[in-house]
């Protein structure tokens, strides 16, 4: 299967292609020799392409989506004003799920992956096995069912089966093994490529981190998660240094994905009014709300963190890391206040909070109360911290939990969400309806419908 390869660090491509082109011969006559096929381009190349791709998706489309609906932002103007009212159909999503996953990151993944020997290019294998364990959560996160097991075939197979949720969370936590494994393999070449400045150690800590993020994730369904979770984080993160941070660069093209919409869409999305005030007196208001004019913007301010071209991008937070464990500590019967001051330092310090300021507001947190009022205490920390960096972990919280209590937009119900509910899912997308009928309709029938207010299996009741 041939396809061309994208990349916003434009520099690592054009070399890579000239080396390519200068290196092989032409083939026939109905081959462009100028555009470089899946077969010939390199891992160092591929790796960075996935990589940027990758966080892109993190706080692009379906991360504002995710944080409309959790009411941290809000639409002014254009398609946001009609996200914040639920009004989300099977063509607003076909990008993100075909260009920025299919056909983007995860087919990137699945490429190295597929390039790769147990001695050349084994631990290259394991960080793209963490992208991938960490793009199929989010398609999860997102739909619920999805291709995967059968993904990836090309012409071998044009119709993938939809893979059932429940399977697919025991794919992710099994490839975040095998990432584990690669990792501490012995490599010819080492990581090749990578933009994320993590040795072998690093990408091992943060693959256990993931885990633990997809296994709190399953409180619902499996009795023992938080077990699990507090498990994976024995070996994950021990600071902020350690995290996947990748680098955007300082223009429109390399630019942070939500900061470059607040760029070249000014004023079409603000900051909602719940987050708003529940940020009112938080040291990380100025951090993260523009309010200088009639309305709360995300955007439009030099000493905004999320708001800059280079803002980095993070697949899995030290402190989102730590709020995993509060809660796991909370529910297996321990005491996670200590996790959740280190949950909410490392979010402060992170983003440049003061000393003075991050002791004050940490002095004040507590738990021990009911399970249940600690939980909300968690999740509603978590949420505050989570702003900008991850929001659909945010929205993922919010429809495993019910916390933050959000109340559903008045304007909400409609013909894709009858019961006018904060979005339980998103619709599969048009480009599956016509291009995978079959697989599209079992998948819509196995999950008891296709609309927003159908739960996914993770996070039913």
């Amino acid at each position: 299967m041939k396809r061309i390869y994208k990349i916003n660090k434009t520099f690592i491509l054009l070399i890579a292609s000239v080396t390519m082109l200068l290196s092989c011969e032409y083939g026939t006559t109905d081959e462009d020799p100028t555009r470089p096929v899946e077969e010939i381009v390199p891992i160092k190349a591929i790796m960075p392409v996935m990589q940027a791709q990758s966080h892109r998706n993190i706080t692009a489309g379906l991360g504002r989506l995710a944080g409309i609906v959790t009411q941290q932002w809000n639409g002014i103007d254009a398609q946001q004003e009609g996200y914040t009212r639920y009004v989300i159909d099977e063509n607003d999503i076909s990008n993100f799920w075909d260009g920025g996953i299919y056909t983007g990151s995860m087919r990137d993944c699945a490429t190295i992956i597929e390039k790769t020997t147990d001695t050349k290019g084994v631990n290259s294998r394991g960080v793209a096995k963490i992208y991938l364990a960490a793009n199929i959560g989010m398609v999860t996160n997102c739909w619920g069912d999805a291709p995967f097991s059968e993904a990836f075939q090309g012409e071998e197979n044009l119709f993938p089966k939809y893979d059932s949720q429940e399977s697919i969370y025991a794919d992710i936590i099994r490839i975040l093994d095998e990432a584990i494994v690669d990792l501490t393999a012995t490599d010819e070449l080492s990581i090749q490529g990578s933009l994320v400045a993590l040795d072998n150690d690093g990408w091992i800590k943060v693959a256990n981190a993931l885990k633990a993020r997809y296994l709190i994730q399953l409180t619902k369904r499996d009795p023992q998660a938080s077990t699990k979770a507090l498990a994976a984080i024995t070996s994950a993160m021990s600071s902020n240094g350690e995290q996947a941070q990748f680098p955007f660069g300082t223009t429109q093209n390399e630019g942070n994905p939500l900061a470059s919409f607040g760029i070249l869409r000014p004023k079409t999305m603000g900051i909602d009014p719940h987050f708003d005030t529940l940020m009112t007196g938080d040291p990380r208001y100025n951090l993260y709300i523009n309010s200088s004019g009639a309305v709360p913007l995300f955007d439009g301010n030099e000493d905004l963190f999320w708001a800059q071209y280079s803002s980095p991008g993070l697949l899995i937070t030290y402190a989102e890391q730590k709020f995993i464990e509060a809660e796991a500590l909370e529910r297996t019967g321990g005491d996670g206040t200590a996790a959740l001051v280190a949950a909410v330092t490392a979010n402060m310090e992170f983003i440049g909070v003061p000393a003075a300021d991050i002791a004050t507001y940490t002095g004040a947190l507590a738990l021990g109360g009911t399970l249940d009022a600690d939980i909300e205490t968690i999740i509603v920390e978590k949420y505050k911290a989570l702003y900008g960096n991850t929001p659909i972990e945010v929205w993922n919280d919010y429809r495993r939990t019910g916390y933050p209590t959000l109340t559903p937009n008045a304007n909400g119900a409609n013909g894709l969400n009858p019961s006018g509910v904060v979005p339980r899912r998103w619709l599969y997308p048009i480009s599956e309806r016509v291009s995978n009928p079959d697989s599209f309709q079992a998948a819509i029938s196995a999950q008891g419908g296709h609309l927003m207010d159908v739960d996914i299996w993770a996070f039913k009741n």
